[in-house]
């Protein structure tokens, strides 16, 4: 029997059976309430990511779905070379691992923060996700933009929506709100960017990089306010819902959550293998830019693609027992969480370093955190920023 197919209300609870049903049936799929391609091998994937030439980011059908203020507010995002490594050079070291590095001890005491306030509310039982996890992303974001901190509530409230509105199945109610927090976001910066003061906490951040690019005249201030907007849609809701679902894996799995127990350095082994087996990122985007063959299916110039990352991650041709979360799995080669090729997620390391601190943080913290016995994950219905709705937890 055909398993749910994609976009539906089933497909969006347990993923599985679709994916291993496309990759062994109809490996280029054709989804066809959005117009859009599928492709769900490993193989496949990891080559068309690096294929600059067949595939595109410029002109994508997708954000025609979008409001319009949406569409101007990420258009720096779907530019091509040598557009797209112009703007990415700016932060390109900002963002290594190196540079993450030093920012270790402000991520902590953000963690730290956000742990004390779950510890003085004195509850038993808590929603990870809105109770903890929440503002840590957001924070961290606003810190390294160059934000004053009596402005990080406004992107508490305004994160989440912005997340929203690049889901290509929005009402026109929706897509309104979407258009109006765009439009607020773009205001506050372009407000920000004028007054100065890049660099209230003495060193460089993201914003103070973008204000000398603009000035060397790498980019124009028109570029410089999507750079940043795009920013908060990329650093906030991923790395929010990577907590979520890595903590959501360990507790399902006491076997390989007493192995981080007892070893708390293999952190790193937790977040990788819940990006590979649950991760946020289902698809990449792509349009196709040539007429491309594959499989008997032939895709037309124009057409939109969805990479199946999240599929490929599960791929048993290239991963022994796919579906099993191991924290001692040996990686024939690397997981597509964060992409492949030259657009390699930019913010990937310091994802990665806020999921650990705040993942070792808790089980520090509470000894035998557990969920509860009646516990039903539920999965928003969102492919490119997959996540939990909610994370409700026994604290001991």
């Amino acid at each position: 029997m055909q398993p749910p197919p994609i976009l539906s209300p089933d497909f969006f609870q347990e993923m599985n059976p679709t994916y291993d049903w496309l990759r062994e049936h109809d490996p280029v799929h054709f989804i066809e309430p959005i117009q859009t391609w599928f492709v769900s091998r490993y193989a496949d994937a990891e080559a068309i990511l690096q294929d600059n030439d067949n595939f595109s980011l410029e002109n994508m059908p997708i954000t025609d779905l979008w409001h319009s203020d949406v569409k101007a507010a990420t258009r720096t995002l779907f530019m091509d070379d040598p557009d797209h490594a112009r703007l990415r050079g700016v932060l390109q070291k900002f963002f290594m691992a190196s540079a993450i590095k030093q920012r270790e001890g402000m991520v902590a005491q953000i963690v730290d923060s956000a742990l004390q306030k779950v510890k003085d509310s004195g509850k038993r039982t808590i929603d990870i996700e809105k109770e903890f996890a929440y503002t840590i992303p957001i924070d961290v974001v606003s810190i390294i933009m160059g934000l004053p901190k009596e402005d990080f509530a406004l992107f508490h409230d305004w994160a989440p929506k912005l997340n929203r509105a690049v889901i290509p199945t929005l009402t026109e109610e929706e897509k309104e709100v979407a258009g109006q927090t765009a439009r607020e976001v773009g205001a506050y910066l372009t407000d920000h960017f004028r007054k100065g003061n890049l660099k209230p906490y003495g060193e460089d951040t993201v914003l103070s990089l973008l204000s000398d690019a603009v000035e060397a005249r790498v980019m124009t201030e028109e570029e410089m306010i999507p750079q940043s907007v795009q920013l908060y849609i990329g650093g906030h809701e991923t790395t929010l819902q990577l907590i979520g679902l890595c903590l959501h894996q360990l507790l399902k799995h006491p076997d390989e959550l007493a192995k981080l127990r007892a070893n708390p350095d293999i952190v790193q082994k937790a977040v990788d293998e819940t990006v590979r087996v649950d991760g946020v990122s289902q698809v990449i985007v792509r349009r196709v830019a040539k007429d491309y063959s594959l499989h008997g299916r032939t895709m037309k110039a124009g057409d939109m693609l969805f990479v199946g990352n999240g599929a490929a991650n599960r791929d048993p041709e290239v991963f022994d027992d796919p579906l099993t979360f191991d924290l001692e799995r040996k990686f024939p080669k690397p997981h597509l969480g964060f992409g492949k090729g030259i657009r390699y997620c930019l913010g990937n390391n310091l994802g990665k370093l806020e999921a650990r601190l705040a993942i070792n943080a808790l089980l520090s913290a509470f000894p035998d955190i557990r969920l509860p016995a009646d516990h039903v994950p539920d999965y928003n219905d969102n492919m490119m920023m997959r996540g939990l709705l909610s994370l409700t937890v026994d604290l001991y």
